[in-house]
């Protein structure tokens, strides 16, 4: 392959057998090895300048799954929200991302809430994955911040048809 990109989506599309435990791993693997890209390559040198709002760097014509760059800009909140029938992997190229998960819960007064499960610090080099369903937010804490996202689809299908949710601020 000619480069660090070229090769990880190959092996991505290779091994993908499903969204199960065997896949998820191997591509949370390859996602941090897209991570450790040399800046010298054409691309990311590319991404680094240009730090585009979404740009897409893959769309796999088998399986329909999408690799796109993404940067923030510091102090950038996204409410909670989840991806509706559709899964992503976010894996940090550069910088800093604050990510909380949350579970919607009933109580038995009939009253709906999201219920926090903590917070973690997504520095470069790290990948989390999250499932139809699983709801999380996103804090931007640096300037420069960088990540990949994978994606089951166009999220704007998602959001099209109502399966996707955002809640309200929970900051």
């Amino acid at each position: 392959m000619s480069n660090n990109l070229e090769k990880v989506t190959s092996e991505i599309s290779a091994c993908w057998a499903g969204l199960n435990s065997e896949t998820t791993t191997a591509v949370r693997d390859l996602l941090i090895a897209l991570t450790k890209t040399s800046e010298n390559e054409a691309w990311l040198d590319e991404i680094i300048k240009e730090q585009p709002a979404a740009k897409l760097l893959y769309s796999d014509p088998k399986y329909g799954f999408l690799l796109l760059a993404h940067s923030e800009k510091k102090d950038t909140y996204r409410v909670p929200h989840d991806h509706g029938m559709g899964w992503v992997f976010y894996a940090v190229q550069s910088g800093q991302m604050e990510m909380a998960t949350y579970k919607q819960i009933t109580a038995s007064n009939g009253k709906t809430d999201l219920v926090s499960r903590g917070k973690e610090i997504m520095n470069a080099g790290h990948c989390k994955v999250f499932l139809p369903g699983d709801i999380h937010d996103t804090l931007c804490l640096s300037d420069n911040f960088i990540q990949y996202r994978l994606t089951s689809s166009d999220f704007k299908e998602e959001i099209a048809s109502g399966r996707m949710t955002r809640f309200l601020n929970k900051r």
